[in-house]
């Protein structure tokens, strides 16, 4: 007997010999409990109810003939792990499936998937942006705002379609595309003696007061290793994951901190910027699944992010 499996328009995979039948809903909710740790944290990302939820995995389960979710123990069987894996794929062809229709066509309003910080939303995107609607008016942009860490895991899962992050990821199952470097200065209070010294060490900063990017950031990260680096131990009197708020705190004279130049503008002439060498420097990327269909809205925005660095 020849066996068939086919996805009809009800969304359904249909094996006739068994009649068993694992719609694109149960599986959408399989990955969404696997991809957020509950089901109460899936039935919130997808909408639906805790029992739906429920409802839908028991389902599966019953037609694959066994336990896909432990528990007890919170984790995948090695059954739910098979199943889990090849979900994702079947989910993931589906969504690029419905862009390839919709290029083919040229119809409807789509919708691009972009992931950033805070940070890039607010300095780097705007003329971007600006640039895509103009080429495509009716293509609507939804922008997450997250870590670069938690756009990448995002990304992965299919939840995005690009994101904007700092590199790099490492990560095997995306593709990374470099845009642009940032330079870390020293920024200092307009009037800060500091700012009158001609060369500056990390020596002279031992007793000064710091305001810094919180270490589970990537930029965080990185000014860790260099001060380990340079055997440096800032004072540190804030940590912030926000560098709107640790430029604030800066203006008011509560300490020093190290920014990316490109972050400072006309507005912040109430900080005194200081060049100091031995800064590393930060690698800004675009980061999207290697394999996944790109639309023509998706390759027009990449080629503007690419284009106006």
């Amino acid at each position: 007997m020849i066996h068939v499996i086919s996805i009809s328009y009800q969304s359904a995979l249909i094996f006739p010999e068994s009649d068993m039948r694992m719609n694109l809903e149960s599986l959408r909710c399989f990955c969404a409990i696997v991809q957020h740790g509950s089901f109460r944290a899936a039935a919130k990302s997808l909408h639906r109810s805790q029992p739906a939820i429920s409802q839908q995995v028991k389902g599966l389960e019953t037609a694959l003939g066994c336990v896909l979710l432990d528990r007890k123990h919170n984790s995948l069987t090695p059954e739910g792990k098979l199943i889990y894996a090849r979900a994702r794929e079947i989910l993931q062809a589906t969504v690029g499936l419905r862009k390839e229709l919709d290029d083919l066509h040229a119809r409807g309003v789509q919708c691009i998937r972009v992931g950033t910080s805070d940070t890039m939303a607010l300095y780097y995107l705007p003329q971007h942006i600006h640039a895509f609607t103009r080429a495509h008016p009716y293509t609507r942009l939804e922008l997450v705002n997250r870590s670069s860490d938690a756009i990448a895991a995002l990304v992965r899962q299919g939840e995005l379609d690009l994101g904007i992050v700092t590199l790099p990821q490492d990560d095997a199952e995306l593709r990374e595309e470099p845009l642009l470097e940032q330079q870390l200065a020293l920024v200092a209070p307009k009037g800060h003696p500091l700012a009158q010294t001609k060369r500056i060490d990390f020596a002279a900063l031992e007793t000064q007061p710091f305001l810094l990017l919180d270490v589970h950031t990537r930029t965080g990260s990185l000014l860790q290793a260099c001060f380990a680096q340079h055997d440096f131990t800032p004072q540190v009197v804030l940590d912030s994951g926000s560098f709107e708020v640790i430029k604030r705190y800066v203006r008011e004279g509560v300490g020093l901190s190290f920014l990316p130049v490109a972050l400072l503008d006309d507005a912040d002439e109430a900080l005194e910027v200081i060049p100091f060498p031995g800064l590393p420097t930060i690698q800004i990327g675009a980061i999207r699944r290697h394999g996944a269909y790109q639309s023509r809205a998706e390759s027009t925005l990449l080629e503007i992010l690419k284009s106006q660095v």
